[in-house]
């Protein structure tokens, strides 16, 4: 059975929190998020081995592990994340992470099984537990034959899979986050993007300005001449980070993942 799993490892884990209670709250708060953000897991995250979360999709679903990446690296900007953060952990650095993303099969012949991570098994569990280590050492600094430092980046990616076409993934995904979104500023943008799809342009320059603040965005919205300018300000700064671009490179990505299920197939 064709499958794709992830697995979120903390960075730091031993030496980031005093005491283990703080790492399980925080990966359990991302494993509620997540698994109410995306229902069509077949395994809905769970925490694995005390400091990281392994989740995954059916062959049918895999596509959106495309959307969890993003998703993960928007959230951290948002005000549920941080009115979570600031209430348990104020003071201390935001967290990082590693995340692996496995391709491959799943072994586990019965279906009552697949929602148990103790019991689910096969290469792409194997796969993603590898990209993850893998990813760790990219931000360390190794230099790997398939992908690439993240080091701007709060999630390292790195995928693994049994298709070796589908390493071509990293380097999409490198293209986007290190290269595109290059700035802060860029980030905080297509962040808010990710968390708010159908954010007017001026609402995303007024969110620039009081969530960010981006001195250059600080305009009269209540103004109608101030709205337009504001909306033209976003739009200049979404061609400079080739948005068109970047919505087309995700779709790409998902018909890519959707054409090794079919090949499995």
């Amino acid at each position: 059975m064709q499958t794709a799993y992830c697995f979120i490892d903390l960075a730091d884990s031993r030496t980031r929190f005093t005491e283990q209670a703080q790492t399980l709250q925080l990966l359990q708060h991302f494993a509620d998020t997540l698994n109410h953000h995306f229902p069509a897991l077949l395994t809905p995250f769970v925490i694995k081995d005390g400091d990281g979360l392994l989740g995954g999709f059916s062959a049918d679903d895999q596509a959106q592990i495309v959307d969890v990446y993003p998703f993960c690296n928007a959230y951290l900007k948002s005000d549920a994340f941080q009115t979570f953060w600031q209430t348990h952990f104020a003071g201390l650095a935001e967290p990082t992470f590693y995340f692996g993303v496995g391709l491959g099969t799943m072994t586990t012949p019965s279906p009552s099984d697949y929602q148990d991570i103790n019991r689910v098994n096969g290469t792409a569990i194997v796969n993603a537990l590898a990209a993850a280590d893998q990813a760790k050492l990219l931000r360390q600094g190794a230099e790997l034959a398939q992908g690439y430092p993240f080091m701007t980046t709060a999630f390292q990616f790195q995928l693994v899979a049994d298709q070796p076409a589908a390493n071509g993934i990293n380097a999409l995904f490198y293209l986007i986050y290190e290269q595109l979104l290059n700035t802060q500023l860029r980030k905080d943008a297509f962040a808010e993007i990710v968390l708010q799809p159908t954010l007017k342009r001026y609402e995303l320059a007024e969110l620039l300005w009081t969530k960010y603040g981006v001195a250059s965005y600080e305009l009269d919205y209540s103004d109608q001449k101030g709205r337009a300018l504001a909306s033209s300000k976003v739009s200049r700064l979404l061609n400079q980070i080739q948005y068109p671009l970047i919505e087309q490179t995700l779709a790409t990505l998902r018909a890519q993942l959707m054409t090794f299920k079919e090949a499995i197939e």
